[in-house]
């Protein structure tokens, strides 16, 4: 008996079909499960301080980077404010600074906005927190607490981390999916946990803006130690999701907050304080495994998560959905990311200092709004004649940079005077100009391109609502031992 067998090319092409349908039941079961979303955020660590951001000494963040390698790296990933209360506001609301009321450090955030807790509740998540908090007032922020992580970022005695309630409250209920951010008191001041020993003191690389002196170098190394120890609470984050098979629907997001707690970091609109690292790793259904240059804030990951969880992203926030740039859809998200400070005139905090500042990836603009006055924070003020406050290590800091001054380092004047006395416009090339020593401002070449941002930061600010808190006098330049 005679059996007409169909065509080799034909065979193929209908193994083929199989093939894919079956890859594709895969691919759809995968997706079927609803993503699950892990937050690990730092305290208190630029971006520059991670290798896989150019990091300017080795050993810091094995782990992150190679998250970095298997995920999304985002290179322009800003904070709004370089404080902890407003970034944590920020990220948690998907509210600026300005519409959210957290504008300031230590500001409670409007009572009645809507925080992730309650938009992601929506959906069916469980949604906890756990380690620092630092928000308020609790009907903003109701969410789940997760013990085994320090809260008190300035504590000098930090206990240990325990990753077993984390553990539970990822395990617990694997039909619902949750939502946990790991907040960590690494790398806050006081430095004194870590092990500052894989640096040797004399080898340290700083950046340009610091002051390179013996105080200085030791705190830096004592700072990185901690840096280092966060990145290792990343490391234990990845191998519990790995070892529960989490990593299979877990989206894992790794931020570094604000800048470093040292002069010309937090508390400042420059770069050293408000570029964030922002480091995902997505479930392999995604495929995203790549580096962006797309411009986005912190406002932008709270829309992400409802995004990719199947909600609807409510347009009164000012967050936008990166999802088109997690499935590689673009590499553009945003023209510009803004920036602000504000201080106000207090015998503790200094005088009265506001400023905004906008970029576009290359340039950066900072609107210092009262140049007369003198920048100061707690960290700084009351010490400018040689008074160092011994009880804290940021003051230790600037005050041996007084003492560098006063013994005749012309970096050091340099350095003191571009922290606390800034002119009204800063204009920076960032590709050329790593830590905006160079202010382009009065270059003639650039200044359309100054009137350009300066149009887009007052745009900004009529949006948001923000008057510029255009108050007080301060100290005037005149006044200061080292405007001269």
């Amino acid at each position: 008996m005679f059996i007409k067998m169909k065509s080799l090319p034909v065979i193929v092409a209908q193994i083929s079909l199989v093939l894919l349908s079956l890859s594709m039941a895969d691919a759809k079961q995968a997706n079927s499960k609803p993503l699950n979303y892990l937050i690990l955020l730092a305290d208190d660590i630029s971006a520059a301080t991670l290798g896989c951001y150019g990091a300017l000494n080795p050993h810091t963040s094995p782990q992150i980077d190679k998250l970095a390698s298997e995920g999304i790296r985002f290179t322009n990933m800003f904070v709004s404010e370089a404080m902890c209360a407003p970034a944590r506001a920020e990220l948690y609301t998907g509210l600026q600074p300005e519409r959210n009321g957290c504008n300031r450090n230590h500001l409670p955030t409007n009572k009645g906005t809507k925080s992730v807790v309650h938009y992601l509740e929506k959906l069916n998540y469980r949604v906890g927190l756990a380690g620092k908090r630092h928000f308020s007032p609790a009907s903003v922020y109701p969410f789940e607490g997760v013990k085994g992580f320090e809260p008190k970022c300035a504590t000098r005695d930090p206990h240990p981390d325990n990753w077993e309630d984390a553990e539970k409250f990822m395990t617990r209920d694997r039909d619902e999916p949750f939502c946990l951010f790991i907040c960590s008191v690494h790398a806050h001041a006081p430095w004194n946990a870590g092990d500052s020993s894989l640096w040797e003191l004399d080898d340290l690389k700083l950046p340009d803006h610091m002051v390179d002196n013996k105080t200085t170098r030791h705190y830096y190394r004592e700072m990185l130690a901690e840096v280092r120890l966060f990145d290792d609470q990343v490391g234990k984050a990845v191998a519990m999701l790995k070892k529960h098979k989490l990593d299979e629907n877990t989206v894992l997001i790794v931020l570094d907050e604000n800048g470093v707690g040292m002069p010309g970091g937090k508390w400042t609109t420059y770069d050293w304080g408000v570029r964030s690292a922002c480091v995902m790793k997505w479930p392999k259904s995604y495929q995203a495994k790549f580096k962006t240059d797309a411009i986005a804030q912190y406002c932008d990951i709270l829309p992400t998560m409802i995004d990719a969880a199947g909600g609807e992203v409510p347009e009164n926030i000012d967050g936008k959905s990166l999802l088109p740039v997690v499935k590689g859809e673009t590499q553009e998200h945003r023209e510009h990311a803004y920036f602000l400070f504000n201080n106000r005139d207090d015998k503790k905090k200094g005088p009265h200092f506001s400023s905004r500042a906008v970029t576009d990836g290359q340039y950066k603009l900072i609107w210092n709004l009262t140049p007369k006055n003198m920048y100061g924070i707690a960290a700084v003020s009351g010490i400018d004649f040689g008074k160092h406050n011994k009880g804290s290590d940021v003051p230790k800091i600037y005050g041996s940079w007084l003492d560098s001054m006063k013994e005749g380092g012309a970096h050091a004047a340099k350095m003191i005077k571009r922290y606390r006395l800034r002119p009204e416009y800063q204009l920076f090339d960032l590709n050329k100009d790593r830590w905006e020593m160079n202010n382009l401002a009065e270059n003639p070449e650039l200044k359309a391109k100054l009137e350009q941002l300066k149009a887009s930061i007052s745009a900004w600010m009529k949006q948001q609502g923000d008057d510029g808190h255009l108050t007080g006098e301060g100290i005037k330049y005149a006044e200061t031992e080292f405007a001269k």
